[in-house]
C-alpha cells in the first residue's frame, strides 16, 4: 500500500524502558547507537523514545509522550500507540522495531504502509503470547524483514514453523558488534579481574562471586571489579571483602576503558545468552576472556581463543581463574585475539543492515 504522506525517513522504536541516553540506556540502546553511527541512512534516522534526558549526540531523537494509552494498554503497546498518533502526518518508509514483537503486529495493523523490520534482541520464547508457532508465523508475514543478534536466535524463532523457502530471504542475522581496537598496551593491564552485566543468577553471578572471594584470599594481588546495577539484595555483598569492588551502573565507553586496563574477565552465564556482548568487547580489549558456551556465546567462542567453562559452577571458575592468574603467558594466549577478521566488527554490521535499507531506497 502506497501512503500519500509518507517520508524518505527511517523510524526506529526501541522499547518503553530504552531511552537511549547515555544516563540511562540498555543493551538495546547501545546496539542501535553502535550500528547506525556511521550508516549511509543516518541523516534519515529518528530514534522515538520516551526522553526522560538528553540522548546520545549526534542522532535525531523524537519524544514520544507517556499518556493515557500507557495506562490503558500497558507500556509498550502505550508506547506503541502514541508513536503511530505521532507519525500520522509525516509516515517513515521504514519503521524500525526493536525487541517488541506484539509492537510489530500492532504498527502491521495500522494501515501506515511502511515497511516494518523486527530485530529480536531475546528468546523468540520469551515474549508472552507471541512465542506461539501461529504468532510467529503472523511475524514472518507481516514484517518485511527480521534480524536477529545470533544464529541461536534465528534457530529459536523457526521452532515449530514448516519450513518455506519464501521466507528465508526475510531472516537476517545481525550481531552486536566492536570497533576493533589496534593495539592493545599489554604493559598497561593491572591485576584486575572484571565481571560486566547483571547481578543476576541466570549470569552466573552468584557462582562467579563465590569463587572471586576464594581468589582474591589466595592471591593477595589481584582484585576484583563488578560493573552491574546494584539492588537491597546486594548491600550484603558489598563489604565481603576489601578487593572485590562493586562499581555500580556506569558508562558503556568507562566500562571500555577498564577492560582494556583489565587482564581477566569472566562471563559464566548459566542461561542462554542471545549473544554476549560482554565477551566481544571483553576480547577486543585484549582481556583474557573466561567464558560459559551458552546460547550465542558459542557462536562468538568459537571464532578467538576463550577459556571455555562448560561446568559452571564455584569451583570450575576457580581452577580457571587459577590458571591464568598463575601464567602470564596463559594469559597472553587468550588474550592474543584479532577481531578484525571477524563478522563482529561494527562497520560489517553496518554495511549488511544498510544494504537491506538501499532495497526501499531507490
Amino acid at each position: 500500500m502506497h501512503c500519500p504522506n509518507m517520508s524518505e525517513e527511517i523510524a526506529i522504536l526501541p522499547p518503553f524502558k530504552e531511552k537511549f541516553s547515555p544516563k540511562n540506556f540498555g543493551s538495546v540502546s547501545l546496539y542501535i547507537k553502535d550500528t547506525n553511527e556511521k550508516s549511509k541512512f543516518k541523516s534519515k534516522i529518528k530514534i522515538y523514545v520516551n526522553i526522560t534526558s538528553k540522548t546520545f549526540k549526534g542522532f535525531k531523537s523524537v519524544n514520544v509522550p507517556k499518556t493515557f494509552n500507557h495506562i490503558l494498554f500497558g507500556k509498550n503497546m502505550g508506547h506503541t500507540k502514541s508513536f503511530l498518533k505521532l507519525i500520522k502526518k509525516k509516515v517513515p518508509k521504514i519503521i524500525e522495531i526493536h525487541n517488541r514483537p506484539k509492537s510489530a503486529l500492532e504498527i502491521s495493523k495500522s494501515s501506515v504502509g511502511s515497511k516494518i523490520f523486527l530485530y529480536y534482541h531475546n528468546d523468540p520464547f520469551s515474549f508472552k503470547y507471541y512465542s506461539s508457532v501461529n504468532k510467529r508465523t503472523q511475524i514472518l508475514e507481516k514484517c518485511h524483514a527480521i534480524f536477529f543478534v545470533s544464529n541461536f536466535l534465528k534457530k529459536r524463532f523457526l521452532e515449530g514453523i514448516p519450513h518455506d523457502k519464501s521466507f528465508k530471504s526475510k531472516l537476517n542475522i545481525i550481531y552486536n558488534g566492536v570497533n576493533p581496537i589496534k593495539q592493545i598496551n599489554f604493559k598497561k593491564k593491572k591485576l584486575n579481574i572484571i565481571y560486566v552485566g547483571e547481578l543476576e543468577k541466570k549470569k552466573g553471578f552468584d557462582i562467579f562471586f563465590q569463587s572471586a572471594i576464594q581468589i582474591v584470599d589466595q592471591f593477595p594481588d589481584w582484585k576484583v571489579h563488578i560493573f552491574g546495577k546494584l539492588n537491597n539484595q546486594h548491600k550484603n555483598l558489598i563489604n565481603k571483602h576489601d578487593r572485590i569492588l562493586f562499581h555500580n551502573f556506569k558508562s558503556n565507553n568507562f566500562v571500555k576503558e577498564f577492560l582494556k586496563k583489565s587482564s581477566i574477565s569472566v562471563i559464566p552465564s548459566v542461561w542462554d545468552e542471545p549473544f554476549g556482548r560482554t565477551l566481544i568487547e571483553s576480547i577486543n580489549a585484549g582481556t583474557a576472556s573466561i567464558s560459559s558456551n551458552r546460547g550465542g556465546l558459542k557462536e562468538i567462542n568459537k571464532y578467538f581463543k576463550t577459556l571455555i567453562i562448560n561446568k559452571i559452577d564455584k569451583k570450575t571458575i576457580y581452577i580457571a581463574l587459577k590458571k591464568l592468574i598463575m601464567s602470564s603467558d596463559e594469559r597472553s594466549r587468550y588474550s592474543n585475539n584479532n577481531v578484525s577478521n571477524t563478522p563482529f566488527t561494527l562497520n560489517k554490521i553496518t554495511t549488511t543492515l544498510d544494504k537491506h535499507r538501499s532495497k526501499l531506497f531507490p
